[in-house]
């Protein structure tokens, strides 16, 4: 290699390795600010949450000291009224015990004056008996004594009252009252003091919420910017590979299957065929390449591995991958030609594309069939049981009746029997009664259980059908799931089969390895998990090398570093389970929270080396999300991108008007020129006619050739500009249908394999041997964060699939993460028993 092509290599290592530091640089940046907004938004959602359950408990607390303040205004109603009776009933006392005493003293002086009549009555009943002063005086005496009763009365009534106003205890209730007051003031105090905390609380969480709420706006804005300068460090990358490393590539797999694939761009010779003098041989550029070269060298190995060590591993068939390039005719330089076949390769590429697209779009819609169907059918299943349960309880009634009828009639027989031959025994007849009852009840009771018995047989057979019906249901939608899986991954081939054409009409070598193919630099196997690189060999044909004077061949710079490993198997279908199996116990005084677990299915080989960590995210915070920043990058490129076209479309606008100027300029000219020759003769003109002629004709040539370069730079402009529609396509084909989940939070893999183990809850399996894992919701379970699991909130379930197995291997296996952005969530909901 001489010492031009050595400076260039160098240079094109140093830039391209300087701009890969660059972007791992920018990588580190991303993860960091990733971090940063997580957690950032993590504070978020907690203040939002302790704001939302301060304002409930202001609202409570808000309702307690206005019911306080309503009590206090009628405890001192009390007190005053309490005070006022007490007062008014010591009057009482007063005035009923002088009203006792002068009723006492009139009962006394009214009972002398009887006495004194009885003296005065016997006196005259002795002396005068039957006469008309007896008659008077009898009369009298019996009014005094009835009058001498009535006062007695009276001061014993008086008396009563008197002792019944003293028992009245005012002056406790009144005392009672005082004591009361004094309670609810305390009360209201509490409620005051309490009601003002809670409403500084409010105050306080509503201002850490704005501050939360800053700091995640400022991580938002750290990690878009880092996120763009990543993307820009990608794309400077990405233009000096294309421009300096034949655009090498190596394409890793989502999920590993034993190859990968590399691509690169053919070599393009300085010069073309058509630009060689007439009489100079053609120095083979046409085809000026032999064979490209692929080599597999660790990353360690990249530094020292040169065209040397590449042409030394060619002696081992194992060490390197050949591709030969067609042979091409001057023909195929032909640029329209080209650009048809491109343009026809593209249009097909990205039919496939759209058409994987509305694949993976119709294995979400077969997803959701799927659970919507497995849910119907395990609702049908429940009300089949309930219905054979209600059949099975019906038939034991009906036997239980049927067996307890011969034995009441038996009884009522008795008795009757019994009542007819000791009529006057009331027990007897009573006791005959109540069997005739007890009989014609147990008769009612059996019939009604025969007519239930028919419609809950009926009921039971509907239950039966509609089973049926969600059985076909869910087959059928699993049918179609599976189809239409097949029918994705099949488009997805008929993407890469067309993606292989779109590169072999753009001169671009692709080739899928297998890794048993090819072995590294120091012929070992490739290592899952271990770092390596891919360099390109150029071998030139002998003739070009001849043309050109130079014969060295071209060792490309390094690809960037990959590394191979499997991909544990993603959690789907995640099922919700509301309430425990029947068999399991739940404790009757502790709460009874719902759901009460998750269930998925698990891989049969994965979960042999795999920990199921679930975690529950808070659903009802509208953040930032990894899908929006996915997309950022997106965004702006789309913008930039159709900027671009219409600079295009105005340059090509531009151009065709040119040429329709020129040709109408053309037309102009030759109009002129015939009327110029029109009129003159043939023979004596003939001179003239010959000036006019090469004056024209060198005009017509000087037009011809501004119409030429004209459709040069239009031909230029519509590549572009085909370019950038496929560009654009690609985005728009490559795009994922929109997220259910769009409320949310930042959250992805790397941020799921960093939560802490409290924060998680390890799924395990329903039973022995069991693919069915199991995670139970119990009061220590937490959110991601840490935060124990609120009422009424909703949450979405996620399931991580962790390696945990040999750590030897640890670093073969890559994590996997359900699809959370479109999983269903739950609502969190906690019923206390007591």
């Amino acid at each position: 290699m001489n010492s031009y092509s050595e400076n260039l290599h160098s240079s094109v290592l140093a830039s391209l390795e300087s701009q890969e530091s660059n972007k791992k640089k920018l990588d580190s940046q991303l993860n960091s600010s990733m971090f940063t907004l997580y957690y950032a938004e993590g504070a978020e959602i907690v203040t939002n949450d302790k704001s939302v359950t301060a304002a409930k408990k202001y609202n409570q607390s808000q309702k307690v000291k206005k019911q306080a303040t309503e009590s206090k205004n009628i405890s001192t109603n009390i007190v005053l009224s309490a005070g006022q009776q007490n007062s008014y009933t010591a009057q009482s006392v007063t005035n009923v015990a002088v009203s006792a005493s002068n009723i006492q003293i009139a009962a006394n002086a009214i009972v002398r004056l009887a006495s004194d009549m009885g003296s005065i009555f016997s006196i005259v009943n002795a002396a005068d008996y039957g006469t008309q002063i007896y008659q008077q005086s009898f009369e009298a005496y019996t009014l005094m004594n009835t009058t001498a009763y009535l006062a007695e009365v009276a001061s014993q009534h008086a008396m009563e009252t008197s002792a019944s106003i003293a028992e009245v205890a005012s002056s406790t209730v009144e005392d009672k009252a005082k004591a009361t007051d004094a309670s609810v003031d305390n009360l209201l105090k509490v409620a005051t003091a309490d009601f003002t905390a809670t409403a500084a609380v409010v105050a306080a969480e509503n201002d850490a919420k704005a501050a939360a709420s800053v700091v995640t706006k400022n991580a938002q804005g750290a990690i878009e910017s880092n996120k763009v300068e990543l993307e820009a460090a990608k794309v400077a990358y990405n233009l000096n590979n294309k421009s300096l490393n034949y655009n090498l590539k190596v394409h890793v797999p989502e999920v590993f299957d034993g190859s990968y694939n590399v691509s690169f761009d053919f070599y393009k010779p300085p010069f073309k065929s058509n630009e060689k003098g007439q009489n100079t041989s053609a120095p083979g550029l046409d085809n000026p390449v032999k064979s490209y070269n692929l080599f597999l060298v660790k990353d360690s190995k990249k530094s020292t591995f040169s065209a040397l060590t590449a042409e030394e591993a060619m002696g081992n068939s194992l060490q390197y991958v050949q591709l030969i390039p067609a042979l091409s005719s001057p023909s195929d330089t032909d640029p329209a030609k080209a650009l048809t076949a491109a343009v026809d390769n593209s249009n097909s590429y990205f039919t496939a594309l759209n058409t994987a697209k509305l694949s993976k779009e119709k294995v979400l819609q077969a997803k959701d069939q799927l659970r919507d169907a497995n849910a119907a059918l395990q609702t049908a299943t429940k009300e089949k049981q309930d219905a054979d349960q209600v059949v099975l309880d019906g038939k034991d009634e009906i036997a239980k009746l049927t067996k307890e009828l011969p034995q009441a009639k038996e009884k009522a027989g008795h008795t009757a029997e019994a009542a007819k031959k000791d009529p006057k025994n009331t027990d007897l007849a009573k006791a005959a009664t109540q069997a005739s009852k007890a009989l014609s009840t147990l008769e009612q009771t059996l019939e009604n259980a025969k007519l239930n018995e028919t419609k809950v047989f009926d009921a039971a057979k509907v239950a039966a059908d509609s089973l049926k019906i969600a059985t076909a249901n869910a087959a059928h939608a699993k049918t179609d799931l599976t189809n239409a899986e097949t029918q994705a991954e099949n488009d997805q081939k008929a993407v890469e089969t067309a993606g292989q054409l779109v590169a072999s009409s753009k001169k671009e070598g692709f080739k899928n390895i297998q890794t048993i193919d090819l072995v590294d630099s120091d012929n070992e196997m490739l290592a899952l998990g271990e770092k390596y690189v891919i360099f390109l060999l150029t071998i030139f044909t002998d003739d070009y090398k001849k043309g050109i004077n130079t014969y060295d061949d071209f060792l490309s710079a390094p690809s960037e570093t990959f590394s191979l490993k499997n991909t544990l198997k993603a959690v789907t279908d995640i099922a919700i389970e509301k309430e425990p199996a029947k068999n399991i116990h739940i404790h009757p005084d502790l709460p009874v929270l719902s759901p009460y677990a998750i269930t998925f299915t698990v891989d049969e080989t994965d979960h042999k080396h795999t920990e199921y960590r679930c975690m529950y995210l808070s659903y009802n915070e509208d953040l930032f999300t990894s899908n929006e920043l996915d997309y950022f990058e997106e965004t702006i490129e789309v913008s930039v991108i159709k900027k671009e076209i219409q600079y295009s479309k105005n340059d090509i606008d531009q151009y065709k008007g040119d040429l329709a100027a020129v040709k109408a300029k053309i037309i102009q000219l030759n109009e002129e020129f015939n009327k110029k020759i029109k009129n003159l003769d043939p023979v004596k003109d003939k001179d003239l006619i010959k000036a006019l002629n090469e004056e024209h004709n060198q005009i017509l040539n000087n037009y011809t050739q501004i119409q030429t370069e004209i459709n040069s730079k239009l031909l230029i402009v519509t590549t572009k500009l085909d370019q950038l529609y496929l560009s654009f396509e690609k985005m728009v084909a490559k795009k994922l249908p929109k997220i259910k989940n769009k409320k949310g939070f930042f959250f992805n893999l790397k941020l799921a394999e960093n939560v802490s183990s409290g924060n998680y809850t390890a799924a395990g399996p329903v039973s022995k041997n069991s693919l069915t894992y199991e995670a139970v919701i119990d009061p220590t379970t937490t959110d991601n964060f840490g935060n124990a699991l609120i009422d009424g909130k909703t949450y979405i379930p996620v399931v991580l699939s962790f390696y945990t197995g040999n750590e030897t291997t640890e670093n073969q296996y890559n994590n996997n993460l359900s699809d959370w952005e479109n999983e269903e969530p739950f609502h969190f909901s906690i019923t206390n028993n007591q």
